[in-house]
């Protein structure tokens, strides 16, 4: 993530990159092979940016490591800029940290949930707002992946980095708050089944505080997907719409009205400069933008933090 981020920036017409920390040898080569040359390499961040004069950093280490690099960068350098992966910090407790931080410093914070910069999602948001399939009933409500299956060493398996919850489910749970608003109760069920120390699938039924209900199940050992889909099923009383990451299918109760279908090629998704899925570069600009207009990028840390809040809450519930 650090390579594809370090890539994008530097080809945005009011960024570059200047220097990259990574304390390991082999990323640090790979990083040297794929980015420009001339770039300063560091293997400490502090000393990083005590020499460099930076404007903003990407952090995008192990999950566990978010919180201390953001509080010990934002205390040295409070006007420093800070784009940080998913998801904000390993707990409630470290992300309220994080967010007393930032609140005294210069610099704009956001954090990376790309998929709020797919048109599929943006135009989904748009329509639930416009009110086209009515007033709410309940919603299904699942993202999948095969990274686990089989027993193994590696991060995915150790807590406070790994674990489905932390690592796959952010990324819907962020949509589920974008869409729906306030969490206002949690029931869940956890299970473990190639992993030990964390979970490998998570059922939650939530209900909001407008009166939503429905439920999410995030499972990283699923065969056959290889890689992450999310998928949402939303009813309401005048239809329903049914979310991919490739599709958008609106359908409608009224016998007059025909089902709208969206593809991501169905929108203008054109980018400064493609390297991974357009979202990853829009994420990107909105950040660069933010810095030199001096605005709030969403979501920034606070936003954020309600991820790590509703992770918690699923934890405690199950």
């Amino acid at each position: 993530m650090g390579i594809l981020h370090a890539g994008i920036v530097n080809q945005l017409p009011n960024s570059r990159i200047q220097a990259v920390c990574e304390k390991e040898r082999i990323v640090a080569r790979m990083a040297k092979s794929f980015l420009p040359k001339g770039l300063s390499f560091y293997d400490d961040g502090v000393e990083m940016v005590k020499k460099e004069s930076l404007d903003a950093i990407f952090i995008t280490t192990p999950i566990a490591s978010h919180a201390p690099i953001i509080i010990e960068l934002a205390n040295l350098q409070p006007s420093l800029s800070i784009f940080v992966e998913k998801p904000l910090a390993s707990s409630v407790e470290e992300a309220s940290k994080v967010c007393d931080v930032v609140a005294k410093s210069d610099g704009v914070h956001m954090v990376g949930f790309q998929k709020r910069h797919a048109p599929l999602f943006r135009e989904a948001k748009k329509r639930l707002e416009d009110n086209v399939i009515g007033d709410l009933m309940f919603f299904r409500a699942y993202c999948y992946s095969s990274d686990v299956i089989r027993e193994g060493t590696s991060w995915r398996f150790r807590s406070g980095t790994g674990g489905v919850l932390l690592d796959l489910a952010p990324h819907l749970i962020d949509l589920l708050l974008w869409l729906f608003g306030e969490v206002e109760s949690v029931s869940a069920v956890r299970r473990s089944i190639y992993s030990k120390s964390v979970d490998d699938y998570i059922h939650a039924l939530l209900t909001f505080k407008s009166g939503l209900s429905g439920h999410m199940d995030t499972c990283w050992s699923v065969r056959a997907f290889r890689l992450p889909e999310i998928l949402m099923e939303i009813y309401g009383k005048e239809g329903n719409m049914i979310l991919t990451d490739d599709e958008l299918r609106i359908e409608f109760d009224r016998e007059e009205s025909k089902a709208q279908v969206y593809y991501n090629q169905s929108f203008d998704t054109s980018v400064p400069f493609l390297l991974a899925n357009p979202e990853y570069t829009a994420e990107d600009q909105v950040f660069v933008d933010a810095i030199e207009n001096k605005s709030h990028p969403a979501p920034d840390f606070v936003e954020a933090a309600k991820v790590n809040s509703l992770i918690e809450r699923i934890q405690t519930a199950s």
